[in-house]
């Protein structure tokens, strides 16, 4: 007769019970793993709403689920995109249209290969005034010439109500901001008004308004007048501070492309030439023969001469001039002013 100590059937007991738990472990693993994967493989096929769906500049592939509501978890949709999402998929900006309700797999490799329409593409340039605007919104067939001015007057009092910016302004074409926008084929000059304004609003609201109303308006127009006279951003915080000190000391500013705004003339319209012939005229905006500020800005603003004209820099210098070495050239009195003439201009 064999007999078996208590001590053996206990440690046999115990390795038995040790190996059942790792075999559940591994179960529960794999349970874990076959849920974890059937929920990435099927974000696929999740289906989304039939509507139209708009894909701005700058969206990837990786964003569209939580820019165009997909409502599928985050984790989920970057591992499905990861692992199991057809290849080569190309995302362009424009507007899209599903008639149906669509899975997303079916969506991204098939509605994005044929958009409702291009969204379109305006760029405002920096030291634009309202007519170059109206010109440059006319031409890309967005309202006909004089359109914008005309939208512009019209709804200015609507447009006050929506901008607390333009509270106290007598125009909103220097709030225009210069950007590259994206407006949709069937766009309108009053949503090319508004995207401008909106992102007048997002850059340089804040400040404007921090500012009292005479204070705010008064740097609005040094930042036109700095952004037309020097475009390198660098640079511009000491145009401003020179051309604010002659303000302050009572010297006209000699900025002589304030005076094509006095005449409704283009950017492009507002030559040397041009210049030349009327500098000697009686104009509100001649700051040869006007002392002081211009009686408005002359032109829209981006962030960096606003921030030149909102700080400027202090400096021994009273006079500029840009050669035609491409440089520009500080002067502390007119005699050194005179002396660059002499060396830099041909």
């Amino acid at each position: 007769m064999t007999s078996f100590s208590t001590r053996s059937v206990s440690s046999r007991m115990q390795k038995n019970m040790h190996s059942w738990n790792k075999i559940r472990f591994f179960i529960a693993i794999s349970v874990a793993v076959l849920i974890l994967f059937y929920s990435v493989w099927n974000v696929g096929t999740v289906t989304i709403t039939n509507k139209k769906y708009t894909i701005e500049k700058g969206y990837t592939i990786s964003v569209l689920n939580d820019k165009l509501g997909f409502w599928v978890a985050s984790w989920r949709y970057r591992l499905w995109l990861k692992f199991f999402a057809p290849q080569n998929i190309t995302v362009n900006a424009g507007t899209y249209e599903t008639t149906s309700n669509i899975s997303i797999e079916n969506f991204l490799t098939k509605t994005l290969t044929k958009p409702l329409y291009i969204d379109q593409t305006i760029t405002i340039l920096p030291g634009w005034n309202i007519y170059d605007i109206d010109t440059y919104i006319a031409s890309k067939w967005i309202g006909g010439v004089w359109e914008l001015l005309d939208t512009a007057r019209i709804n200015f009092k609507k447009y006050q109500t929506e901008f607390p910016f333009l509270k106290n302004a007598s125009s909103l074409e220097w709030f225009l901001y210069p950007d590259t926008y994206r407006l949709r084929q069937e766009a309108l000059v009053d949503d090319a008004i508004r995207v401008m304004l909106r992102e007048f609003g997002k850059k340089i609201w804040k400040s404007y308004l921090s500012l009292d109303s005479g204070k705010a308006y008064e740097t609005l127009i040094l930042a036109s007048i700095v952004e037309r006279e020097e475009r390198n951003s660098v640079n511009q915080p000491i145009v401003a501070g020179i051309l604010s000190k002659r303000v302050k000391e009572g010297i006209a500013l000699w900025a002589d492309a304030t005076v094509c705004y006095g005449y409704a003339k283009t950017q492009k319209q507002c030559t040397p030439s041009f210049i030349g012939s009327v500098i000697r005229d009686d104009n509100p905006y001649n700051t040869r023969s006007k002392r002081g500020y211009t009686p408005t800005p002359i032109s829209n603003v981006p962030l960096s001469s606003w921030n030149a004209a909102l700080k400027p820099e202090s400096s021994p210098y009273y006079y500029y001039l840009h050669g035609s070495d491409s440089q520009i050239h500080y002067g502390k009195t007119n005699e050194e002013h005179i002396t660059n003439k002499q060396k830099y201009l041909d």
